[in-house]
Formats: structure tokens, sequence, C-alpha cells
């Protein structure tokens, strides 16, 4: 867990069969993240403790078409309950004679996955909303070749995705060096992503930067290095809208 960096929220945008669940899982088993398939505001009460504590620190979205399929008021108050965890922190809410006081304004992060059609009938919506700005999306499509060799990984009972691994992650938070200039590189890569998105690219800012320190993180050093900004200039083809072929 990085100590400079708020958690990082991403939605999958991909077509039907494209991998998007079993990408989720990938790390199911991790101590700080929460899986859920179905959710509303008010059945986050009872993780909040942990959220506050930051035992919590992403929740996992298995089927985000299911949570927005609720009742329009539900629905709605779902998503700006996490776009305000996602982003500025929660705070006291009264509800149907209730009142929820959330200390210290906690944020999370939420992954989650949804195909290309139905994000792009949503995205007008959300943009007006401002749940479209609290993550950044992630997308892709398959191409001719690896639809064919996924279909040969079927017939041969070979899985195409990588393994579910719980990451061991330390128990204090872990502060990474990033120095100005390669920080100024990131800054450029944010503004960059930011026009593309017609965005000012503040998310993509923070994004980066604390990518790029968790890259180096992973690797055992506690300095962000220019092979670890490279890395994450890599991966920013990914974090648009552009469906990249894989």
């Amino acid at each position: 867990m990085l100590g400079q960096e708020r958690p990082v929220s991403i939605m999958l945008i991909a077509n039907q069969e494209s991998a998007k669940t079993e990408i989720l899982k990938s790390f199911s088993g991790t101590r700080t993240m929460v899986y859920l398939s179905d959710l509303t505001s008010h059945g986050l009460k009872p993780f909040k403790t942990d959220i506050e504590a930051g035992r919590i620190r992403h929740l996992v979205l298995l089927d985000l078409v299911r949570i927005v399929s609720h009742g329009k008021a539900t629905s709605e108050r779902t998503l700006q309950t996490l776009a305000a965890l996602m982003e500025e922190g929660e705070s006291k809410t009264a509800d149907a004679g209730s009142v929820t006081d959330w200390k210290k304004f906690p944020k999370i992060g939420v992954m989650m996955g949804i195909t290309t059609e139905y994000f792009f009938s949503r995205r007008a919506h959300w943009r007006k909303t401002g749940f479209l700005t609290r993550f950044v999306p992630v997308s892709w499509k398959y191409t001719e070749n690896t639809v064919r060799k996924i279909h040969e990984n079927i017939a041969h009972e070979k899985s195409s995705v990588g393994r579910q691994i719980a990451e061991n992650l330390p128990d204090l938070p872990c502060f990474v060096k990033l120095d100005s200039k390669l920080a100024d590189e990131l800054g450029f890569q944010s503004r960059r992503l930011g026009m593309e998105m017609k965005t000012h690219g503040f998310r993509y800012h923070r994004v980066l930067r604390a990518m790029a320190r968790a890259h180096a993180l992973q690797n055992g050093s506690g300095v962000v290095r220019h092979k670890d900004v490279d890395k994450v200039i890599e991966w920013t083809k990914f974090l648009t809208l552009k469906e990249v072929e894989l």
C-alpha cells in the first residue's frame, strides 16, 4: 500500500466474453479487497468500519449492470456514494430516519467492468453526474488471431487468463520517492490523456503517479526509476476509450 497515493479506480470496458470478470477476480483473496456481485448504498454499512480504518482499500464490483439495474433512485444513490468514496471521501449522511457518520472522509478505489455498448449508453449521463471522472477507463478488443488462440486453449482445456493470486501486502504503508523530472514526465502524459478524454487530466495525473510508485515497489525499489515511468507510459495506451487490439 502506498502512503502517498489514494487507491486507484478503474473500469474495464470491453465486449462480451472479453474476460473482464476473470481479470477482476485475478487478485481475489487480497486482504484489502472486497468482492461484490451486487451493492446498494445501504449495503456499504457493514464495511464502514474497515473502510474508515483503511483495512478495505478497494471494492471490486463483479456485475456493475446488476447494480445500476436497481430502481433509479437506488442505483443513482449507490453510484453517487461510490463517487464520493472514490474522490473527496464520504461524510455524514442522513437517510430515511437514520444517520451514518463517516469519520475522516475515507477514500477507496473501485474496480468494475462493463460492456462497451452499455458503457456508451450511460456515458453522457455519467458525465453529467460526475461519475465518469472518478475512474480511468481500460479498454481493449480481441483480434481474430486472439480469438483463434482462445478457442485453441478451450479445445485443449487450457486457461486463457492468469491464475488468481492473493497479494501479500505489507502491514504498514510504503513510501516511494519520485523525483521532479520523472514527475514532470508523468504530468505531461496526464495532460495528453486529459486532452484526449476532454478532461483536465487531474485524475490521470494521480493515477500515473500511483502506478509508477507501485511498479517500483513491486520490483523492490523505494525510488521510481526511468524504467518504471517507461512501463507506465506503455500502459497508457489502454487508458482511454480507444479499444486497443490484443
